[in-house]
């Protein structure tokens, strides 16, 4: 019986990546596409989480040799929306996540005593259907924002 049930768990999961949407594939337009829809309609719960993440990760500490944030937070979430609606690079990675960078013209954070013009944010479009259009809103609160912090 555990067999059966662990094969059915197995099965569920593979039959719900093959309908995720995969970003490896994808031009990096359509790539940006898609975060400049996330960008105006995220709910606050996923940006709660990306925060969350970031903070676990120690974007927001004062010292450190991680990466870190140097501008006041209350400027954070506008440059995140900026971030995701005017990228000005994206990679894929992972195969259903994608990597959005936006470099700002000031420092916004550091590394190792080196300063950082960029913001990276990454997000999992995972538990976005294959196939959905970038801008179709009805899925992107799906869409996971994982992670954001500055970078080179």
């Amino acid at each position: 019986m555990l067999i059966l049930r662990s094969l059915i768990i197995a099965l569920s999961l593979l039959a719900s990546a093959a309908h995720a949407l995969e970003t490896t594939g994808l031009p990096p337009a359509t790539l940006k596409a898609y975060a400049a829809t996330l960008s105006s309609v995220a709910g606050s719960s996923q940006w709660q989480q990306l925060w969350k993440r970031s903070r676990d990760q120690g974007a927001f500490n004062a010292q450190g040799e991680q990466p870190r944030f140097t501008v006041s937070q209350d400027k954070l979430p506008d440059m995140a929306r900026s971030t995701l609606s005017n990228a000005t690079s994206v990679t894929a990675q992972n195969t259903t996540q994608a990597l959005y960078r936006y470099e700002f013209s000031t420092a916004i954070g550091q590394a190792r005593g080196k300063s950082l013009n960029a913001i990276c944010l990454l997000v999992d479009w995972r538990s976005l259907p294959s196939g959905t259009r970038p801008e179709d809103t009805s899925h992107m609160g799906n869409a996971s924002l994982l992670q954001t912090y500055p970078c080179p």
